[in-house]
């Protein structure tokens, strides 16, 4: 659980007529590489064809392209595309594999790493790449006062970078990080090209820098796609990388494709009926609704449609339980009233023991999801603990554990059964979710209908997603949110930044100086234990233990994790789904027109 991916989801268009002819297959002419393939090239086992175009969609606005600080599921895969690390993840294998980084070696305590740095590279403006601008980007991620979620990942930033020489840099931990590998790829920690970004670092603005309205010529970046075009609430282009790493088996520069086309659509309804008339080539994540309809017209449009799995993502609501103050009027982020409910794991519980989550996989995921218990999925079969504590649905049982919290029913003049707090306030809560994603609006409606049946009013209100995002990781002005959390790294150190207290996706409450309750402080420490040790087996017991607690504390309410079907037309070559994201795309550089 890496990145808020929460995570989601996206905007407007019809797109014209043009973006069909996206979709062509690739000329018969030979691609003529027009620069020398750098001496470092990696060599990918894979043989394709040049040319061509392939077209996409996303479900959610692009908020910025400085990934390094907005880095959620729309900017994973930015940075899969265009903005590599030293190391990245094979999302097959789950192994960490070269990079930037063409070798690395350790010290027999793993404290003092030492990577071998790509020779020959170049930035996509011309400028090459070398040991300063990794130097440069463990700067910002050091950085205090810029939040990344980078700096939870290694090590709240403590980790000392050091430039042995111009391809050859050092890091010294504080501590052993066992995922120190899989924490330094692209979709975690981008590298930056220190001599375009420098000097607006200088200035204090970098979390300012490559906002949606800048010049595509001024992204500069390392990965196999550039940005030709961004036109927002409608479309993004990328363009292949001249100047790119890899080769195929053949010595030919990779990607094969000349550009992706990414539509941005305010409805997956509309999706699917772009799927439909052939002007989406692969989609990662089909609607449930929708499955069974693709796969009778599939093989008339020249479209497979892939079972992948369940999802290693969950959907999941929680209470903001912030205890702090807006320091703009000194007033509490959560009504103190609201607030004495959200922190009673009583209240918690019983909120989990009313969700009726067989209806919602039957009713809004049409079958195709299994109900959701905890932070990971059947499909993470490494660090799957099958013992956690299952709330089954039990209004009896909730009302239980609501009366031990001094909580009561009472009728109204309406003769409609409301819920009471011991000191006689009415249980009325808001819940959001992103407006453009109609799986979660349905869960909603259906979460408030299951509550209102034990007395609960709830208030939903669907938001945009960017609105909903202020509301989470800024402005922390919300009462209850059922989102999603992108999880695409199995291990758990992938989930630092969620688990541990300081976490800048501590949900419930982010940030913390110090951990606010006794098991928030054990889950700290068992996280850090499991982040210590290369022995698995201990490894599994102390994340065994994160998972147990997390289940009986219920700070978050899982409902659902969905199976995935993706989409793609037959003729895509070198497909290798996968079900983290993203799914179809993750090796898009080795994609071609069969």
């Amino acid at each position: 659980m890496k990145r808020l991916a929460p995570i989601l989801l996206c905007l407007v268009i019809a797109l014209c007529a043009s973006c069909k002819k996206e979709s062509t297959p690739p000329p018969a002419a030979e691609y003529k590489d027009p620069l020398p393939i750098p001496q470092d090239a990696l060599g990918v086992n894979v043989s394709g064809k040049h040319g061509g175009s392939l077209v996409s969609a996303i479900l959610s606005e692009v908020k910025s392209f400085n990934t390094l600080t907005f880095n959620d599921d729309t900017g994973q895969m930015l940075n899969q595309l265009m903005n590599p690390g030293l190391t990245q993840l094979n999302l097959i294998t789950q192994q960490p594999e070269p990079a930037l980084a063409k070798s690395w070696q350790s010290s027999p305590d793993s404290l003092t790493w030492i990577f071998h740095l790509r020779e020959g590279v170049f930035w996509s403006d011309g400028h090459p790449f070398n040991a300063d601008d990794v130097l440069f980007t463990m700067q910002i991620v050091n950085d205090k006062s810029i939040a990344t979620g980078a700096q939870d990942a290694l090590l709240q930033g403590n980790i000392v970078w050091t430039k042995i020489n111009d391809y050859s840099v050092q890091a010294k931990l504080p501590e052993v990080l066992v995922s120190f590998l899989r924490a330094v790829d692209g979709p975690t920690v981008p590298i930056i090209p220190k001599h375009k970004w420098q000097k607006i670092y200088q200035q204090g603005k970098f979390e300012e820098a490559m906002q949606v309205s800048m010049d595509p010529k001024e992204y500069v970046t390392l990965g196999a796609f550039i940005l030709k075009s961004y036109k927002p609430g409608q479309n993004f282009t990328i363009i292949r990388n001249p100047h790119y790493w890899k080769v195929d088996k053949n010595g030919r520069r990779l990607p094969y494709f000349d550009e992706i086309t990414f539509l941005m659509l305010p409805t997956q309804e509309q999706i699917f009926l772009k799927i439909l008339s052939g002007e989406i080539d692969t989609f990662y994540s089909i609607r449930p609704e929708d499955v069974e309809r693709l796969q009778q017209k599939a093989q008339s449009i020249g479209l497979k449609v892939i079972k992948v799995g369940p999802s290693y993502d969950a959907e999941f609501l929680w209470f903001n339980m912030n205890g702090g103050k807006n320091p703009k009027n000194r007033k509490p982020y959560v009504d103190p009233m609201k607030r004495a409910w959200f922190t009673d794991v009583n209240f918690r519980r019983a909120v989990s023991h009313a969700v009726n989550r067989d209806n919602i996989v039957q009713n809004v995921f049409y079958g195709k999801g299994i109900p959701a218990w905890g932070s990971e999925s059947t499909s993470n079969k490494l660090w799957y603990n099958d013992k956690i504590t299952r709330y089954l649905y039990n209004p009896e049982k909730a009302l239980e554990l609501l009366k031990a919290s001094g909580f009561v029913q009472k009728k109204d003049s309406l003769e409609k059964t409301k819920l009471y707090d011991k000191k006689g306030n009415e249980v009325r809560f808001a819940l959001h979710t992103n407006s453009e994603n109609s799986l979660r609006t349905m869960q909603c409606n259906l979460i408030a209908s299951d509550l209102s049946r034990i007395g609960m009013q709830v208030e939903f209100t669907p938001l945009n997603f960017n609105t909903l995002g202020t509301k989470i990781q800024s402005l922390f002005d919300y009462e209850a949110i059922l989102l999603g959390l992108s999880h695409d790294d199995v291990d758990p150190t992938g989930g630092s930044n969620v688990w541990f207290s300081s976490g800048s996706l501590h949900f419930w409450w982010p940030l913390q100086k110090s951990p606010a309750t006794e098991w928030e402080k054990r889950v700290d420490e068992l996280m850090r234990l499991q982040q210590n040790e290369f022995d698995y087996a201990l490894r599994k017991k102390y994340y065994d233990e994160v998972q147990q607690i997390v289940s009986d504390q219920a700070p978050v309410i899982y409902t659902v994790n969905q199976i995935i079907y993706a989409c793609a037309k037959e003729k895509l070559g070198n497909l290798r789904p996968s079900v983290a994201r993203h799914r179809t795309l993750w090796n898009a550089d080795e994609l071609f027109w069969q």
